[in-house]
């Protein structure tokens, strides 16, 4: 299947690489920028960014940075405009050096294994699963918040408190499938994949959610404030909070990268399969 983006990646590649490579410069510089601009990136978020997207224009072309872009805008978009109207426990609607590094690298590392190894197919939907589920486990979280229930444990289906990983809704859940869907779909109208490789993208993207679910009420460490609540955060206006459980090195972004990671392999195994 031919791809809408297939005419612009043409001309995109047939550049010389010196001026192409100041091209991306100057597209990544100005959407870092704009992102500065409004408040969706720290400092250190922005630089993270600049050289995971650089990675993605540079190897997958416009196609690559249509389907970046896409993630990044939409999720940024909907987490500010959620966070505005809900506390929320985790970090603010500025993504930092580590939130972008942990959403971005799977995608890009597959990109990388895509150019590197035999299997071409197999990673580039590896690296559009990692996009939908970072996609998914966005849109479900905040969208979720939406909902007017409590959500409960994936793993002990108890009510938990809003904004705690490791809950789930039924809107969540619904919010991630579709998100995951449509990262899909755009990936089918950009790199032009078969049926095989958008239902692999689709599927893991929200396997991936889900996982990245468990992980948040089994591994992800979470700690108790004195009155007795739980929250991520390790310290609070300068006190530290007692661990209550999970492993200590795994905190959010840690669930993130994990998650990402295990939606590229998923879908990366499907396509081979396949």
């Amino acid at each position: 299947m031919r791809s809408w983006t297939a005419v612009l990646d043409a001309l995109f590649f047939s550049i010389p690489l010196f001026p192409r490579l100041l091209i991306i410069l100057f597209v990544m510089l100005l959407m870092v920028a704009i992102s500065r601009g409004c408040h969706f990136l720290t400092w250190g978020g922005a630089l993270t960014a600049l050289i995971l997207g650089f990675t993605v224009m540079y190897i997958g072309g416009i196609s690559g940075i249509v389907l970046l872009l896409f993630f990044f805008l939409s999720s940024s978009v909907i987490s500010k405009l959620v966070k505005r109207t809900y506390l929320v426990e985790k970090k603010s609607s500025e993504r930092d050096m580590m939130q972008v590094m942990a959403n971005g690298l799977p995608a890009a590392f597959s990109l990388v294994l895509f150019r590197l190894t035999p299997y071409p197919a197999a990673f580039l939907a590896a690296f559009a699963a990692a996009l939908a589920e970072a996609e998914a486990d966005t849109l479900s979280g905040e969208i979720g918040r939406l909902s007017h229930r409590d959500p409960v444990s994936i793993v002990s289906l108890t009510r938990v408190p809003k904004g705690l990983s490791g809950g789930i809704t039924v809107l969540g859940l619904v919010a991630g499938a579709l998100s995951s869907l449509l990262v899909a779909m755009l990936f089918m109208g950009t790199f032009g994949c078969d049926f095989s490789s958008f239902m692999a993208v689709t599927s893991a993207g929200f396997l991936g959610s889900v996982f990245d679910s468990l992980l948040g009420a089994t591994l992800q460490v979470q700690y108790r404030r004195k009155d007795g609540s739980l929250t991520e955060r390790g310290e609070e206006n300068g006190e530290r909070n007692e661990r209550a459980r999970g492993v200590r090195w795994i905190d959010n972004d840690m669930v993130n990268l994990l998650s990402g990671l295990f939606a590229a392999a998923i879908s990366s195994s499907l396509v081979m399969l396949i």
